[in-house]
């Protein structure tokens, strides 16, 4: 979760979308286009999410019908997240021309608000048959409609907000299977994901400076904002691979770790790449935790 400043996630084109389903721009219903309903909830990154969430259930519990229900009922919050973003960012995704559902008008604003309510009563659904972490969904949802507004009011302390976020998916997990970790991983954790958006601040830094937004990057600089968000990520992997307890959660922080370094010292990869397969390291680094 917590991936809401990235507009290349499960991007699509409005024209190759209507090519393709004989449509025009215009307004449609959820039998009409299920396909675009879908792409809507970006679903590579909220299949991350629900795979935590699951992940963490079955580490500790076996697998379970539970770990899916608190996978899905992830997967449906971290969409509902997502569909609040659009609809808050529509006037300003439209003027950058980013690819999205509601953005190029293939899903109304008005259809869009009606899916993410739909979204959040399944997740709340789902997470009561699954009988535990109710509050803690309660408490994110709200957190995914605030972050919005929160980032623009104080964006240069927008990272710890979405370190909170991508945390969410584990701690729910934890919360489902009755297991606590202590607040050392999840502190290093966070430090990866606040080192990753002062990255991707550097990376967006006219942009964002031109909104009038002061994130890290326009506080420091680029450069600085990069190389401090890269040693941040290095640091924080390896330090989770120090602390590690058990076998297994050593190995996957030291895979984390690895997968991490391979991804900069990759010839040829631009920093928008690298920012996004950087997700595959944190999520190596999730299940550390979860095995620890």
């Amino acid at each position: 979760m917590g991936e809401f400043k990235e507009s290349s996630s499960s991007q699509i084109g409005s024209e190759p979308m209507t090519a393709r389903l004989g449509l025009s721009r215009k307004v449609i219903s959820l039998l009409d286009n299920p396909l675009a309903f879908f792409l809507s909830t970006r679903p590579f990154s909220a299949l991350i999410s629900a795979m935590l969430s699951s992940a963490v259930v079955f580490i500790r519990n076996g697998f379970s019908l539970r770990g899916v229900l608190a996978g899905l009922a992830m997967y449906c919050l971290t969409g509902f997240g997502f569909q609040i973003n659009d609809l808050i960012d529509y006037r300003k995704d439209r003027a950058a021309g980013v690819q999205r559902p509601v953005a190029t008008g293939i899903l109304s604003r008005r259809t869009a608000f009606v899916f993410a309510c739909i979204l959040l009563l399944i997740t709340f659904a789902l997470s009561a048959w699954a009988g535990a972490g109710v509050k803690v969904l309660a408490v994110t949802a709200l957190a995914l409609i605030f972050y919005t507004p929160a980032a623009r009011k104080a964006p240069l302390f927008k990272g710890l907000y979405v370190a909170g976020l991508c945390m969410a998916p584990l701690y729910y997990g934890s919360v489902v299977s009755g297991v606590q970790y202590s607040w050392s991983p999840y502190a290093l954790l966070a430090v990866f994901i606040i080192g990753r958006e002062a990255l991707m601040d550097s990376s967006e830094m006219h942009g964002d400076r031109g909104a009038g937004m002061v994130t890290v990057a326009v506080a420091l600089g680029a450069t600085r904002a990069k190389w401090s968000g890269i040693l941040a990520m290095a640091f924080s992997l390896a330090a989770l691979a120090v602390i590690a307890g058990s076998g297994p959660s050593r190995i996957w922080a030291a895979i984390a770790l690895i997968l991490l370094l391979c991804i900069f010292i990759w010839p040829h990869l631009d920093d928008m790449k690298r920012i996004e397969l950087s997700r595959i390291p944190m999520l190596a680094a999730a299940l550390a935790i979860a095995y620890s």
